[in-house]
């Protein structure tokens, strides 16, 4: 009975070692776009892709009146677990009342402001960053070798992790 207590308690022990699991959009921790400045997960990005055919686009544009924010672009593997990119590497300081676009590589045709570079993926998902809630966000598939591009598919954003049915 004993033995069988005792194994019963280091199973108990050993599952609660376990350590947590990131599971990408939802729980992996932000990074800092600027020393200093929290960082903001204002949207989340479903249907990603970058396969040097189709290719994600996000552009943003600032709706601060006075104040420059940073803004990066986080992306995840169609598996989850820890990003695939450096978001703070590759986020731009915008200013009030400009646009940039990320893209997963750069484009015939898309003049992109920063590029992504998360190698090649498919099924994946986006979360979009910035130092200030002032910001609003397209993103869309589009073709990256052809100009203008053959085939451009909307992607719907959603306010962080939540999205809301339709009626």
């Amino acid at each position: 009975m004993s033995a069988l207590r005792s194994i019963l308690i280091t199973t108990i022990v050993s599952l609660l070692a376990v350590p947590h699991v990131r599971a990408g959009i939802a729980d992996s921790p932000l990074p800092v776009l600027v020393a200093g400045q929290t960082t903001l997960h204002l949207y989340s990005v479903p249907g990603v892709e970058a396969s040097g055919v189709l290719d994600t686009f996000f552009s943003c544009t600032s709706t601060e009146e006075t104040a420059t924010m940073q803004v990066g672009v986080e992306l995840f593997a169609g598996a989850g677990g820890a990003p695939i990119n450096d978001a703070a590497a590759t986020s731009l300081s915008v200013g009030p009342g400009a646009t940039v676009i990320f893209g997963t590589r750069a484009a015939a045709g898309i003049s992109i402001s920063s590029d992504l570079s998360g190698g090649s993926f498919s099924k994946g998902s986006a979360r979009i960053l910035a130092t200030s809630k002032k910001l609003t966000c397209t993103a869309f598939l589009a073709d990256a070798n052809n100009a203008p591009p053959t085939s451009m598919v909307q992607l719907t954003i959603i306010a962080k992790v939540k999205q809301k049915a339709a009626n």
